[in-house]
């Protein structure tokens, strides 16, 4: 196993956007929330000890060289709290930005401006984090294109080791996705979305970040590690409420387990509480599921697939799937260098429909 998720579901306040699962906590329910979430690295430590390092401490093996990351919302630490992270073992951290425009950031229900994400920058900076990394969103009702230059141009004042930009996608449930039912906001045009794409990639190029995947850019070396992993296939664990796992217990799933915990805190907890992992939901991949997942995740990546390497992992291809590239290959829609497969840099914004064959 390669890596481990955590999903911590406390926060201060839900945004507008965010369909992830969470919840408010005072200090008493993350004391108890830390708690469980040690009993579940206990059960899987004793139903899987050829996965885990040492089950009896319900300590995992963590590499000297690890990358160990945490997300940090500005307005929600302060300079403590980084110095707490990085004493306790954190190496990257990733910044919450979104954008630099107020008006921008009361769309998305953000409750910082930005002073606070200076401030969280310079806390990190001072605590010792050296790859620090900024996300950003486009595509957010009301944002023109020269807004979006704008924060482009910003962010890339603070020297990051790390840039994501993720196009908005409004998803059913969420405040915003009902505003724009309502008609009160609405979402820039298509057009427009890719222009700003366009501009996101040829302004980071210019400022010296690598486009190593569809939405993120890094500084040679500073490339996300843990989600290269997700990317590439590679086996992880995932704790905590909605989390989700991928790992290949020994002779028991050559092609994968994919495991998912209740949304729910209350779910969570009552699996731990009768001594059985929280798992919800969980698929043991067959051969198609392994092929579909490594082209699907794997094409994110500017560096393509290897088909080889995907068949000395998971034999042969499925004759579905084998006619399905096939078909995208000689329509276009993916092109070979080398020995690789990947995606045209025209079809990077549209991957979704471009690999509409393989799922």
């Amino acid at each position: 196993m390669r890596g481990i998720y955590v999903h911590i579901p406390f926060c201060v306040k839900k945004c507008a956007y965010c369909d992830f699962y969470s919840v408010a906590g005072d200090k008493t329910a993350l004391e108890d929330f830390r708690g469980l979430l040690v009993r579940e690295m206990d059960l899987f430590a004793g139903k899987f000890p050829f996965d885990a390092a040492v089950p009896a401490d319900t300590v995992f093996f963590v590499a000297p060289d690890a990358e160990v990351t945490t997300e940090a919302n500005p307005g929600t630490v302060g300079a403590e709290d980084f110095r707490t992270l990085r004493a306790g073992g954190f190496t990257r951290v990733s910044i919450g930005v979104q954008s630099f425009h107020a008006q921008t950031l009361r769309t998305l229900g953000r409750i910082h401006g930005v002073e606070e994400v200076r401030a969280a920058h310079r806390d990190a900076r001072r605590a010792g984090f050296s790859s620090i990394g900024i996300d950003l969103i486009f595509g957010i009702p009301g944002q023109e294109p020269s807004d979006w230059a704008a924060d482009l141009d910003i962010s890339v004042t603070f020297l990051p080791a790390h840039i994501s930009a993720y196009a908005l996608a409004p998803e059913p449930g969420t405040p915003i996705h009902r505003a724009i039912g309502r008609g009160e906001l609405s979402m820039p045009p298509d057009d427009s979305v890719a222009e700003m794409y366009e501009k996101t990639r040829k302004v980071l190029a210019s400022a010296g970040y690598r486009h190593y995947e569809i939405s993120n850019f890094a500084r040679p070396g500073a490339e996300c590690r843990h989600n290269i992993k997700y990317w590439r296939r590679e086996g992880y664990l995932g704790l905590g409420p909605s989390a989700h796992g991928l790992f290949f217990p020994q002779g028991k799933a050559p092609f994968g387990m994919r495991t998912a915990n209740p949304p729910s805190l209350s779910g969570y907890r009552r699996g731990i509480e009768e001594g059985c992992l929280p798992w919800e939901n969980v698929h043991i991949c067959n051969r198609e599921d392994a092929w579909k997942e490594s082209l699907i995740a794997g094409l994110r990546m500017r560096e393509g697939i290897d088909l080889a390497e995907i068949e000395k992992k998971n034999g042969p291809p499925p004759e579905d799937v084998r006619r399905a590239v096939q078909t995208l290959l000689s329509s276009g829609k993916l092109q070979e260098k080398g020995s690789r497969i990947l995606l045209p840099v025209h079809l990077l914004f549209v991957s979704n429909e471009a690999l509409q064959a393989l799922v």
